[in-house]
């Protein structure tokens, strides 16, 4: 028998020491400019190796996903598996790889061992249109029109004529029904209106059902909009803080600077700190809210009546 040849020795010398083996396949390798390919990177190494750590170089390709799936252990050895897909995004051929594998033992300390290389792939990227279209060409051959086109010119002043009557039509139709639509009612004072809004909320049942964001979202929204008919500034694209620091400052009664302030914090901390409020908590928003409307109903009543006695002067 002879002895084995020293290329059979070469093969056979990294399975005898335990190296690991690493190759890279993929899904095509012909593909169209954006089309996605999967390059399969498997790797076999003795038993030790507890996880990988793949490189993927930059090439003409870009990737839009990894995904490794679950080692497969034996008593030789593990297997490790990581797809990346990539796309192209211009045409010709290209090589892929070779990815650098790293191989990390159990607790992910260093290793003595160097990293794994895969092979090389050749991938061409061919272009949509096939080698025939060189270009895109109208369906059908151009009409040659003969003739003095200034024939035409009557029947474009006629289609003028009648889009000019079109939009004219219109104009008088819409002006018509805005002269026979009743004037619309006054808005009621703003107290009057945040307390029917009030209502309303409380027959919502929000509180009952333990629906509090929700509750405190419609609540700061009725009194901003409530402060911005008052106080004559736009509380609604104001922060809480701004808010209250225009309050401050156009409102003489401190009661309701505080009541105010105190239910926009407490709305404040259920909105965004996901706050439960607590059940004196919640009672005690009515009798603020209605101290402030009776306030405000008190001082649209005086403004009248001064109105009125000015009036008989």
């Amino acid at each position: 028998m002879k002895p084995p040849s020293t290329t059979l020795l070469a093969l056979l010398l990294p399975l005898a020491l335990g190296a690991a083996q690493a190759t890279l396949s993929s899904s095509a390798s012909t593909v169209t400019i954006g089309e996605r390919v999967e390059l399969r990177v498997v790797v076999r190494a003795e038993a030790g190796i507890s996880a990988i750590r793949l490189q993927v170089p930059a090439g003409a390709y870009e990737i839009v996903g990894r995904r490794s799936l679950p080692a497969a252990r034996t008593a030789d050895g593990s297997t490790f598996e990581e797809t990346v897909t990539v796309a192209f995004f211009q045409t010709g051929n290209f090589t892929v790889g070779p990815f650098q594998v790293e191989l990390l033992p159990a607790g992910h300390g260093p290793t003595e061992r160097g990293p794994e290389l895969t092979g090389q792939l050749a991938i061409r990227v061919r272009s949509l249109l096939g080698e025939n279209d060189k270009d895109i060409k109208p369906l059908k051959e151009l009409l040659a029109i003969r003739g003095d086109p200034r024939h035409l010119l009557p029947f474009a002043a006629a289609f003028l004529l009648l889009v000019v009557l079109a939009v004219l039509a219109v104009w008088l139709l819409k002006r018509a029904k805005s002269k026979r639509s009743p004037a619309a009612a006054p808005p009621p004072p703003p107290e009057l209106e945040l307390e029917t809004r009030l209502r309303e909320l409380r027959q919502t049942d929000l509180l009952a059902r333990g629906e509090y964001r929700p509750f405190f979202i419609a609540l700061s929204s009725m009194l901003k909009h409530f402060i911005r008919r008052a106080y004559g500034f736009n509380a609604e694209d104001c922060t809480t803080a701004e808010t209250l620091a225009q309050l401050k400052n156009g409102e003489q009664d401190r009661k309701i600077v505080t009541g105010l302030e105190t239910v926009f914090i407490q709305a404040d901390l259920v909105k965004f700190a996901r706050r439960q409020p607590g059940g004196e908590d919640l009672a005690a928003i009515w009798p603020r809210l209605d101290a402030l409307i009776a306030v405000h109903r008190r001082r649209r009543e005086q403004a009248l009546e001064a109105a009125h006695v000015q009036a008989r002067r």
